[in-house]
């Protein structure tokens, strides 16, 4: 208690030396400056806020941009692994089709052996997949896999044993050739 009753008592000596107006006026002033700061700092956080939440919104449209990339990537990584599945059913209705007899060419078989393929061609054509044939063209590394060399003309496809194929714009199998060296 004698603490308390000698810091009122040297407040009590302060005003009374000092002019009271002054001094409010003064402590006013002090509180102004408090109070345009406190609105200076609440309005540097409410700045850094929105910043924040400028921040968070651009990583949400970036996600939501890399979900739907990712999402088409795995449809497409889907699509080209099924496909890689049933393009040897192709390529062997094909080869029934290159290596039938004349003789058995004219029966109602050999008819719906060629409508098969067409319905397949056709359906890979509504996915978007496009068939290329690679007999004498060059070499392409990224289309043709050489499995073997005959001697003649450096650098051309004489024979294919499989087609190449693209889906969309990347190719998901390369032909399978034989080439000249």
């Amino acid at each position: 208690m004698s603490f308390k009753k000698d810091n009122e008592e040297q407040n009590e000596e302060v005003l009374a030396g000092e002019d009271f107006e002054e001094i409010v006026e003064e402590i006013k002033e002090i509180e102004e400056t408090e109070s345009e700061d406190n609105n200076v700092s609440s309005n540097n956080e409410v700045n850094a806020l929105k910043e924040a939440l400028a921040r968070k919104q651009a990583d949400y449209e970036n996600f939501k941009k890399r979900v739907e990339r990712d999402r088409e990537d795995m449809i497409h990584f889907m699509k080209a692994d099924i496909l890689k599945k049933t393009l040897p059913w192709l390529d062997n209705i094909e080869r029934i089709i290159k290596n039938t007899p004349e003789d058995m060419k004219n029966g109602a078989v050999f008819e719906w052996i060629l409508a098969v393929e067409k319905a397949m061609k056709s359906d890979l054509e509504k996915m978007w997949v496009r068939c290329f044939e690679s007999l004498w063209c060059e070499i392409d590394p990224d289309k043709h896999e050489v499995m073997t060399q005959v001697p003649g003309e450096s650098g051309k496809v004489v024979d294919e044993f499989e087609k190449w194929y693209v889906l969309w714009d990347k190719v998901i199998r390369v032909a399978k050739v034989i080439a000249w060296i």
